[in-house]
């Protein structure tokens, strides 16, 4: 828990120094505007998070289908609102606008790890002694659980949110096969994402920005926006060196057009240096790491020993995706970095995962018992 404060602490501290420079844009904003609505999201995603983390396990386990439907509900729900700079991917409250792709990262972990329990480790045995047609094994180990995870991808790419889509059809595909999927299926599933991706490009499914940000990485383009923001990423960082120039020091927080939420990282490159994002790095992988050696090694229930992992692989992958487009390793995304990015759904969606692995590292045998009655 304390590797999370630190790593949110941070956060704040960098979140400030570049976005303060909104009164430059907006003289009507404070300079703490959105250090002050970021400390909010966090408080409400903290108390998210303690209750999600009071609820036992099993009870996780028992209402996680309704979970993953509510959400499905929300990818729904978002269509109804107007698009925003072509995109229908908030669901407006008031002042409060939600993100459910966000939170279908969590949905997903959540969903999947039950439903292994509950509807295939547990009939290992039936399979064995009832001899269950291979047919029946495909539907249940392959076919089901994959149709979810193509569902609620495919709601997400509509919107469109080519990253969330990918996070999430990745995040599933990787509980799959740690649940126990074979290798046979594991090839079944290269074939259909090669064959996707031939339609995709085929039929110009992709959306012209997504084209570009795409033919950018790939060097077939050498202008744009997409390349200009991986640019002025890459000299931020670099003109931080291994000391920084000093928190609130940095000048590059003045060009790149997303400095406080996809492209953080490359202020804090600036302003704190090597040093800075070294320290970063080391507490994502310390959290990563403590959760995972937690979950293989102190967990006997097997649903929330996957919960554990794949929520510290959902973080990793984050972490991998959002440095990698910062210093020019991926295509521009819109992938945050996981507690230090601007963003209310990213953080209580996050921390409302971590309620759920609390929840997960304090089940015991009595819980795995009786979910599975």
């Amino acid at each position: 828990m304390y590797i999370l404060v630190l790593i949110m602490v941070l956060g704040l501290i960098v979140l400030y120094s570049a976005s303060s420079i909104v009164i430059f844009k907006s003289p009507d904003v404070e300079t703490d505007y959105y250090f002050k609505k970021q400390l909010l999201n966090i408080s409400i995603g903290l108390i998210i998070m303690f209750i999600l983390a009071m609820i036992p396990f099993k009870t996780h386990v028992k209402y996680a289908p309704l979970y993953l439907i509510g959400n499905i509900f929300l990818l729904l729900a978002v269509f109804m609102y107007e698009s925003n700079v072509g995109s229908a991917r908030w669901i407006v409250l008031g002042p409060l606008n939600l993100q459910p792709s966000e939170f279908a990262k969590i949905t997903v972990i959540v969903f999947i790890s039950s439903y292994y329990y509950k509807h295939v480790n547990n009939k290992d045995n039936l399979y064995a002694k009832e001899n269950e047609s291979r047919f029946n094994y495909f539907i249940d180990r392959f076919l089901i659980p994959f149709g979810w995870i193509m569902l609620v991808s495919a709601l997400i790419a509509m919107e469109p949110d080519l990253s969330s889509t990918l996070i999430i059809f990745t995040l599933g595909l990787l509980l799959m096969f740690i649940a126990g999927m074979k290798y046979s299926y594991l090839f079944l599933t290269i074939f259909i994402i090669v064959l996707g991706v031939v339609v995709v490009f085929q039929f110009d499914i992709l959306k012209e920005y997504q084209m570009e940000r795409i033919m950018s990485y790939l060097g077939l383009v050498t202008e744009g926006e997409a390349q200009g923001q991986v640019d002025i990423g890459l000299r931020a960082i670099s003109s931080g060196g291994f000391f920084g120039e000093g928190l609130g020091m940095g000048n590059f927080k003045y060009l790149v057009p997303i400095q406080f939420t996809d492209f953080i990282f490359a202020i804090l490159g600036e302003e704190l240096g090597f040093i800075g994002m070294a320290l970063l790095l080391t507490l994502y992988y310390l959290l990563c790491k403590t959760l995972v050696d937690a979950a293989v090694n102190g967990l006997e229930n097997r649903a929330a020993r996957l919960v554990v992992v794949g929520y510290a692989f959902l973080i990793m992958l984050q972490v991998v995706v959002n440095v990698g487009v910062v210093t020019g390793l991926l295509p521009p995304t819109g992938v945050t970095l996981p507690f230090v990015s601007y963003g209310g759904s990213s953080v209580l969606a996050f921390l409302a995962g971590f309620g759920f692995v609390i929840s997960a590292l304090n089940s015991d045998e009595s819980d795995e018992t009786a979910s599975s009655e």
